[in-house]
Order: C-alpha cells, then structure tokens, then sequence
C-alpha cells in the first residue's frame, strides 16, 4: 500500500508538472517521449532505494526526519469498541476497481484480437464502426468514405502503426487501472492519447493532406462508434484541441531546452520517496569498536486509537549492551505477516485507557524498541510522550507482540530499533 501510495503521489506530481510547462507546444515527439518517461519514472521510482544516500547529506536526512514525523500513515480504531474496518473496506473497493477495469481491458484486447486475427494487416470494416488501429493492425471501412479521405484515413493509422503508439496506449491503461481512484491518472490517459493522435494529425498534415478538409473529415466522424478504448480511434475526442493544433504556429525550437527540467523533477520525486526511510546516525566510537554498520531503518506504522491520551512516561530503560543497536540495516526486522499484520494487532489490541477519555486527553506517542537477534522486542521506551495513561497503553501493547523476524545486516543477524508512533484520537 505504501508503494501504491506513493505512485500515485509521484504520478500527480508529474501530471501537474507537465501540464504546466509542456501542454502548449508543438513538439509533440518530445511529449511523448516525456509521457512515456513519466509513466515509467511514476512505477520506478517509489521502488528504487537510494537511503543510503539520503543518509550521507545532511540536508535530506533532516528533512526525511520531519517527513516521518508528519507524513506517517494513520490507522483509526474506535476506543468506544465499534470498530469499522476502514482499510479492509478500502482494500476491497480497490482490488475490486482493479477486477472491473483489468477485466474491461482484457474484454477490449480479445475483441480486436478476434476482429483481427488471420485478416493481414488492413482489416475491413462493417457499419458505422470508426476507422482505429491497434499495434499492426488498422480496421477500416472502404465502403463509408470516399477515395480522399480514405488516403488520409490511412496516412493517420499508419502513423499510428509505425510509431508503435499502442504501446503507449497499453502501458498508460494498465497504470490507470493501478492507479483508477487517482483522477489524475485518467486525466493523464486523456494526455497520452491525445498527444498521440496529435502526432499523427501531424503526419497527415505534412504529407500534404489540405488541412481545412482533413478538420471536415474529422468532423464527419466524431459520432462514430468506437470499438474499444484501448486502440487509436481516428476521431478520439476532443477534436477541438487537435484542430487547435494542427493550426497552431510551431514553437521556436529554442523552448525544447525546457524539457531538461524533468532530470531534476525526477531527482527530487526519487528522494522524496525514500524520505520515509530512516536514516542512519553516526556510530560512536564504541559502535565503532563493535565493528559494524548501519544501514536502513524502516517505514514507522502510525495508528490512531480513539479515547484518552495518556501522559509521559519516559523510563527508558538502558540496554545492556549484548552488541551494536543498528538503526537501519539491509535487511530490516519484519513482524509475522509484515506491516499489515503489525498494524492489525495494534488496532485489535490498543484500548483507549479510560483515565484519558474522561479527561479528554489525546495525542500522539512514539514508541521506540529493539528487534533483537533472536526476534523479541526488548527495550520499549516512549521517546514522545502525551500523557502516563496513553504512555503505558502505547507501551502495554507494544510488550505484548510476538517475536519478530530479526535483521540482518552483511548476512548476519543483528540487534535493530524499531520505532511505532501511536496516535491516540478521541471522536
């Protein structure tokens, strides 16, 4: 869910970006080389770790520490005892949206697939279905236009045929449907087609197709039925906006040097999906002594309980040291199940104490343990406090949790904090 939610960040970010600086010019191969970068950039990105250089500046390390502060995600549990399951019911609808538009898809790809198998690469249409093409394919329907405009029907197609624009309708629909609660992600769609239907208005144009036709055409054939979605339809809408286009005056070649400010958007978008990675503190010389290093610490589970804070009790119990207590490592400890199943326990186990409900008490703790080499948690300790009653509950239930799967750090098991911020919230 993190690195979903992060796609989606990273997706709208670049949206905004490129409908900001791009949408008006004429240099259409670059858009869609751009589109094309941000669509692979918005999957890459939340996945590639580059903590360890997060850790190495001061700058981003302090900023990753403010993010993990702020930006943790929350898990609202009702202290009155009704609890509804408010991220199941959110997993279901998603995965569901997933199902109904992956099945949509796979409907529209065996429908072509079928009207095009084994008929070469032109296929003949019939009725008032509109001229498309698809990958190698084109369909067309040689009985409903004149010999004119079937030339430019095909100039189209073909451009759409040679440039392989069905890969970009594809990948673009498969991350929609990633992405189908994030507006932004249609309004994308919206772009890569269109600019792709730009660069084939484009080719008709400068094969020396008289434009004022060719827009009449268009226009002639802007209520045909389409077949599917996911090919190129010769009369995508909106045609306004590639009429527009096409007697648009070109941009001066010079503003393609805008495009070079996608490297630092991307850099940025890269850190900024690594700030909720814990960075490393310097050793000190008895760590150093000891002989290891650190590596990465992982996302915190933020969870929300609904009652009473509780006030600060910070009796932080000092460790015996039975080796060095890394902050980040390569291989982080993990609970049973992983995240999902660590922040379902605190939820079915946090009460909200009562103490604090009466007094209306509520706020967030932050509780920080050890993952020790054999998985249990040992040194539980509030480095933010609220109040002792909301304190001890934080720390009760944090007493409570099963081992954990240890860390490792160059293939050896090693001694980890761990830090669960818990935010007590009355309703």
């Amino acid at each position: 869910m993190i690195y979903l939610l992060k796609v989606n960040l990273v997706l709208t970010v670049f949206y905004g970006f490129y409908r900001l600086l791009f949408t008006g010019d004429t240099f259409f191969g670059w858009r869609r080389g751009t589109l094309l970068l941000v669509m692979i950039a918005s999957v890459l990105l939340p996945a590639i770790d580059i903590s360890w250089w997060v850790a190495s500046h001061e700058s981003t390390a302090n900023l990753a520490e403010v993010y993990r502060e702020v930006m943790l995600p929350t898990v609202i549990v009702d202290g009155s005892g009704s609890r509804f399951p408010w991220l199941r019911l959110f997993t279901f609808l998603y995965i569901a949206g997933i199902t109904l538009f992956t099945t949509r898809l796979l409907w529209q790809l065996i429908t072509i697939i079928r009207m095009g198998w084994g008929g070469g690469s032109v296929i003949q249409l019939h009725g008032s279905t509109c001229p498309f093409s698809f990958f190698r394919w084109i369909f067309i329907n040689p009985n409903a236009q004149s010999k004119e405009q079937l030339e430019e029907i095909m100039l189209h197609e073909t451009a759409h045929v040679r440039q392989w624009h069905s890969i970009d309708v594809v990948f673009m629909e498969l991350l929609a449907i990633l992405c189908w609660m994030n507006p932004f992600a249609w309004l994308m769609r919206r772009e890569v087609r269109l600019n792709l239907e730009y660069l084939a208005d484009e080719r008709v144009v400068a094969a020396g197709s008289e434009r004022k036709a060719y827009q009449y055409h268009l226009l002639g054939l802007a209520y045909g039925k389409n077949v599917a979605t996911v090919c190129n339809n010769f009369n995508v809408l909106p045609l306004k906006l590639r009429i527009r286009m096409m007697n648009k005056k070109r941009t001066n070649n010079w503003l393609r040097s805008k495009y070079l400010l996608m490297v630092p958007v991307i850099g940025v978008a890269l850190v900024a999906c690594n700030l909720d990675k814990k960075t490393a503190e310097p050793a000190t010389a008895e760590e150093q002594a000891l002989g290891d290093s650190a590596a990465e610490k992982p996302l915190m589970v933020g969870v929300t309980v609904d009652g009473t804070p509780a006030q600060d009790e910070v009796q932080a119990e000092e460790s015996v040291v039975q080796g060095k207590v890394f902050d980040v490592v390569e291989q982080m400890p993990e609970f049973p199940g992983g995240q999902q199943e660590l922040m379902n326990f605190l939820m079915k186990n946090m009460k909200y104490p009562k103490e604090a409900t009466d007094k209306g008490t509520q706020g967030r703790v932050i509780v920080q343990f050890v993952v020790d080499k054999d998985g249990s948690v040992v040194e539980p300790k509030v480095v933010k406090s609220v109040s002792p009653e909301l304190d001890q509950e934080a720390l009760r239930v944090i007493k409570m949790m099963p081992k954990w799967q240890p860390g490792k750090q160059n293939g050896e098991i090693v001694r980890v904090k761990y830090v669960v911020p818990v935010s007590f919230r009355l309703q």
